[in-house]
């Protein structure tokens, strides 16, 4: 089952005893969670009838006593909802195995994955008696049809040349995409259709993506990505300066991270002291994961060694740019 049809479902209130979203786009799983607990949690006191962890941070036992025990009001069902879940889900497995066999009647769970191996017998459980959804991230050939169809979610309709726009302003980010689409809804007022000149003046390029977008590039090491996403920079006017001005600031933000968590901090202390815009708090982490503290001194000289050949150097600006992406990305 994909996220469409399980929406539906939650719509005509239909409800399962566990949930299992996973997958690597973000929004689906919002959609996904937002949908079970509009469902769930409907005239229901939230604070006593729903319950979040962190599957990565919370021990096995307190998951389970929090399924065991019954809400405060017995009339009233309970959703307990683990994000993070994959080291939840490997450490109990059997636990799991055997609590689905026979769920808990007053609670619905909801797992949160990265991955979900349909080949194991506790996916094959969790099929018997609940829903696993895979939100899988949108190709980019598909985005031409998303958008429409995510326009008229506000009840509105988008020209084929203003989704083009979209896309090559905004990328494939869904979450961002449906934020734009949102504010040009209400921009629009009366009028029924975006066109080009709405996407011109409301969203224009979206440059902390695209610097996120690259540094993301780099960190995997997909040197065509890194490419497409510096064409897009050089396209909507970005000039080399900026670009590696901007690319500097990333690597400079990542290196502190990882000396405050070598310090002894926590995610906390980085993302208020860096002020990491929540939306990208989970994949800078885990670009910081990716790099090395060496690695990062490594891409700086880089940078800087870039910047000064962009002053001095006969070469045309997009080809330093582009030896630049393809060195950082080896």
């Amino acid at each position: 089952m994909d996220i469409h049809p399980f929406k539906d479902l939650m719509n005509k209130g239909k409800s399962f005893p566990v949930y299992v979203f996973y997958g690597d786009e973000e929004f689906f799983i919002n959609e996904a969670l937002c949908a079970v607990k509009a469902n769930s949690l409907k005239d229901t006191d939230t604070s006593l009838a729903l319950v979040e962890f962190k599957g990565d941070e919370t021990p096995g036992g307190v998951i389970f006593d929090e399924l065991r025990t019954r809400p405060f009001f017995a009339s009233k069902n309970k959703l307990v909802v683990v994000e993070d879940a994959d080291e939840f889900v490997e450490k109990n497995r059997e636990n799991l195995e055997k609590y689905i066999q026979t769920p808990a009647s007053h609670a619905s769970l909801v797992l949160v994955c990265d991955k979900w191996d349909k080949r194991m017998r506790l996916a094959t459980l969790v099929d018997k008696v609940g829903v696993s959804i895979e939100c899988k991230k949108l190709k980019d050939h598909l985005l031409p049809n998303w958008i429409p169809t995510r326009a008229k979610h506000y009840k509105k309709n988008i020209s084929s040349v203003a989704v083009q726009k979209l896309v090559e302003d905004v990328g494939n980010n869904l979450a961002i995409i449906d934020k734009h689409l949102e504010k040009l809804s209400i921009y629009l007022g009366e009028k029924a259709t975006i066109d080009e000149r709405d996407v011109d003046a409301l969203v224009g390029v979206d440059r902390s993506r695209t610097v996120f977008e690259l540094t993301d590039a780099v960190a995997q090491r997909n040197v065509a990505a890194g490419l497409k996403i510096l064409s897009q920079m050089l396209t909507h006017g970005e000039d080399s300066v900026r670009i590696i001005s901007l690319l500097a600031w990333q690597i400079k933000r990542l290196w502190r991270a990882k000396q405050i968590l070598k310090q002894g901090g926590d995610e906390h202390k980085v993302t208020s002291e860096l002020q990491i815009v929540p939306f990208f708090a989970k994949r800078f982490f885990e670009q910081v994961k990716l790099y090395t503290e060496e690695d990062l001194m490594k891409k700086h000289a880089l940078l800087l060694e870039t910047d000064v050949k962009s002053k001095t150097s006969s070469f045309g600006t997009q080809l330093l740019l582009e030896l630049l992406v393809y060195k950082l990305c080896v």
